[in-house]
């Protein structure tokens, strides 16, 4: 397996880090990890995407990328400006979304509010950002300013690499393999143990989100067009009815379902790679073209 070539991008949103499968002249697909992910996440599924140019990137406070001030938040509207940042240091004009979780709702909102940038959009288990119903706005803002007076704990340290491994299969249904693959770019050596280089910040409660009908109006207004992969297994963000609404939102989404886990891209890479390099194929063109 290919890990990739690290890449440092100083863009107007800080520094960002990623790694990069690169074939010049190929079609441009910028990849987006998942929550407390990182780069490394696309390693088993890039090298089987043959004659892409890819770039998976560090979200900011993920990975190598520099973390977010200490006065600032993660709220998930400012990756969209990190997402643009990220384009033009590539020198990129627009380029194939690929995102999984997380990065697959930044990538689906991004390709909302950017449709010019946005050649296609492929999502792995992610069909937007978490919403919650508008009259729940202050008890959420109320345990937001509760959460951030406690301050950031103090990192957890950890005897082994494989240690961390344990404990990231311990929180989240993910396979050794998989999870040593994270961990081997999240982990930063202290003295003689290994602690997160995540910023601790991503776990604070975010102030405000979306409320569904938001969430709904930016799934409608994609225009380029996308490709829907869904585990089969239960969300645990979603029910069936408010996933199904949202699927209906694209207006050109081609869905398939897969009969696995949440990093099935991870886990069983073959059975998407070359249904997703088609898809960037047949719609290799500007999105204005696209739109046409």
């Amino acid at each position: 397996m290919q890990r990739g070539t690290e890449i440092q991008l100083d863009t107007r949103q800080g520094r960002l880090a990623a790694l990069g499968w690169r074939r010049a002249g190929a079609p441009r697909v910028l990849a987006l990890h998942g929550w407390l992910d990182n780069a490394a996440s696309f390693a088993p599924l890039a090298p089987l995407m043959r004659e892409v140019d890819l770039v998976a990137l560090d979200l900011p406070g993920h990975g190598h990328s520099a973390h977010r001030h200490a006065t600032a938040r993660y709220h998930f509207i400012d990756y969209l400006f990190d997402i643009d940042a990220a384009l033009d240091a590539l020198g990129w004009p627009d380029c194939h979304l690929l995102g999984h979780s997380l990065g697959a709702s930044i990538a689906a909102v991004y390709a909302a509010a950017a449709p010019e940038r946005t050649r296609s959009l492929t999502l792995l288990d992610g069909l937007g950002p978490i919403a919650a119903e508008s009259d729940r706005t202050a008890e959420r803002l109320r345990r937001s300013l509760a959460r951030h007076r406690q301050g950031t704990s103090t990192p957890r340290h950890f005897e082994s690499l494989e240690e961390m491994v344990a404990a990231r299969c311990k929180v989240s249904e993910v396979t050794e393999a998989a999870a040593r693959l994270i961990c081997e770019r999240s982990a930063r050596e202290a003295g003689k143990q290994f602690t997160w280089r995540s910023d601790p910040a991503l776990n604070w409660v975010s102030a405000v989100v979306m409320t569904e009908n938001q969430v709904l109006d930016l799934l409608r207004h994609v225009e380029c067009p996308t490709l829907i992969f869904q585990a089969t297994s239960e969300s645990q963000w979603f029910t069936r009815d408010r996933l199904e609404a949202r699927r209906r939102a694209f207006a050109h989404a081609r869905l398939e379902a897969v009969d696995g886990r949440h990093h099935f891209h991870m886990e069983q890479p073959e059975a998407i790679a070359e249904p997703i390099r088609a898809f960037i194929f047949e719609y290799d063109k500007p999105a204005k073209e696209t739109e046409a």
